[in-house]
């Protein structure tokens, strides 16, 4: 499992000395002793499961050239030939055969009952599994000991990477890593990952390739990530994935607390902002004092309302801006509270993942109601493409005319001026007439007409609209119109009916 726990070899037991074994052939490197069989079948492999040391006296003799083909393609670890019944030495051919083969031998004297190799042996697979059950125990006090101290995730993750020879990270659900940053999650983990996220496996998934064993683990139940990753050369036993389960489960428990900070500082920032746009600015501070990032609450404020974000915006930005305040600003809306410095950063941000977005006027903090309904006039002017974003200092300039949409303006000059807004005449000495503030020599200068023309003309403008131009009420109504109709007209636009 980790490298205190080591399996018991055919070195371990010819190293006893009460058992007086001595060595003719030595094992193939990598084969492991698991268990003791005794057997004077000419071929015992259908009796065997692969790792035994095969104990024999060669009561029958075989052809031992079969007979050491057959133990090495059953998984054999290593013959343990018994002198002084049948043979008064090991065959000759026996030994050749097992030196070429790889299969260990060991002469066993008459002196040695071959109970006495099976009790030792099966001493020492009970002290490696006490060994790899310490070892798992240390390991999982280790974990826990080092992802509650200073260390955190980073430092458990390298005690898992130490004790087990290979790698281990958190990575998210699209499989960039997490902790630590420089881990690279290869081909083996990308496909667990997806057997996890599309439901294919269940619980944890695990890769084999030549590169070794890839291990992953989701840390939340939902499968949505993150995910634990371990990369080790050696399939991972019971206890090694115990000790995953009670990494997964700090890790799960860290998660928890986390979103839940996370939750508590995104209602705190909420409050705030209400707070602000309230008119409370001075309790607005108070309660920033206890957010994890003090948010920056300014002498004059700029507010700036967005729609069409990707799910999570508001959790985004409380962590890659924690100076700008930022609240639910109903249905998908999002709202900021800014600083004239911030704004132009923040819309850029806001543009750039898909959002419309709507800025106030900058105002002192005390009147940031007034900016933020200027956000919202702003935001209900925007539109996909060029209008995706609407500032209330470009697009209002400090007149009425400005405040009203496109739309409204065309249906209210056509309610307003009937047929005059048909009559391009009409319509342009109307204009002359109402820029000179009703001087009649001025605006007939202007046209290039005598004032008795431009009085006929204004007199057929009263009767069409049914408005008295003697008015500042009428006059005012009557200039919102005709902008909107001759802006309507430059545009190359027609008339609403």
């Amino acid at each position: 499992m980790c490298k205190t726990a080591t399996v018991p070899t055919l070195a371990d037991i010819v190293a006893i000395p009460e058992l007086g074994l001595r060595t003719l052939a030595a094992t193939a490197s990598g084969r492991q002793l698991r268990w003791v069989a005794t057997s004077e079948l000419a071929d015992p492999t259908p009796y065997l499961e692969g790792g035994e040391l095969l104990l024999t006296t060669g009561l029958v003799p075989p052809d031992w050239s079969v007979y050491v083909d057959h133990l090495v393609r059953a998984g054999v670890v290593a013959v343990g030939f018994g002198v002084g019944l049948s043979s008064s030495d090991v065959p000759p051919e026996l030994v050749d055969a097992a030196a070429r083969e790889g299969l260990g031998l060991v002469a066993v004297p008459e002196v040695t009952p071959f109970i006495a190799i099976s009790k030792a042996v099966a001493e020492l697979l009970a002290s490696e599994e006490s060994a790899r059950i310490r070892a798992a125990l240390e390991l999982q006090q280790e974990l826990v000991r080092t992802f509650l101290g200073r260390g955190g995730a980073g430092a458990a993750f390298r005690a898992l990477a130490r004790a087990t020879a290979g790698a281990a990270a958190l990575v998210d659900g699209e499989g960039a890593a997490v902790t630590p940053a420089d881990f690279r999650l290869g081909e083996p983990g990308r496909r667990a990952l997806v057997s996890l996220r599309n439901g294919t496996a269940q619980g944890a998934a695990t890769e084999v390739d030549d590169g070794g064993v890839t291990v992953v683990q989701p840390v939340d139940p939902d499968g949505d990530g993150p995910f634990l990753v371990l990369t080790t050369r050696t399939a991972p036993d019971g206890l090694l994935r115990a000790a995953l389960v009670t990494l997964v489960a700090l890790l799960s428990l860290d998660s928890r607390r986390a979103r839940a900070a996370d939750e508590t500082d995104l209602r705190l920032r909420d409050r705030t902002t209400r707070l602000v746009l309230d008119g409370n600015a001075e309790a607005a501070r108070g309660l920033a004092l206890v957010m994890r990032a003090e948010p920056t609450i300014p002498a004059s404020v700029r507010i700036v309302r967005a729609d069409g974000l990707p799910a999570g915006e508001r959790g985004r930005l409380a962590v890659s801006r924690p100076d700008i305040l930022t609240a639910d600003g109903g249905g998908d809306e999002l709202v900021a509270v800014v600083t004239d410095a911030q704004a132009g950063d923040l819309v850029d941000d806001l543009r750039g993942r898909g959002g419309r977005v709507g800025t106030g006027p900058l105002l002192p903090v005390g009147e940031a109601s007034l900016s933020d309904a200027g956000a919202r006039t702003a935001l209900a002017l925007t539109a996909p493409g060029p209008l995706q974003v609407v500032t209330w200092d470009d697009r209002f300039r400090g007149d009425v005319r400005a405040a009203l949409p496109d739309p409204a303006a065309r249906v209210l000059a056509d309610q307003i001026l009937g047929d005059v807004g048909d009559d391009p005449v009409l319509l342009d000495s109307l204009y002359a007439f109402l820029n000179h503030l009703g001087h009649w020599q001025p605006a007939a200068d202007e046209l290039g007409i005598h004032r008795n023309t431009l009085r006929s003309r204004m007199d057929r403008v009263a009767a069409i609209t049914g408005r008295s131009l003697d008015t500042a009420a009428a006059r005012a109504d009557l200039w919102i119109a005709v902008v909107a109709a001759r802006e309507d007209r430059a545009a190359g636009g027609a008339r609403s009916i």
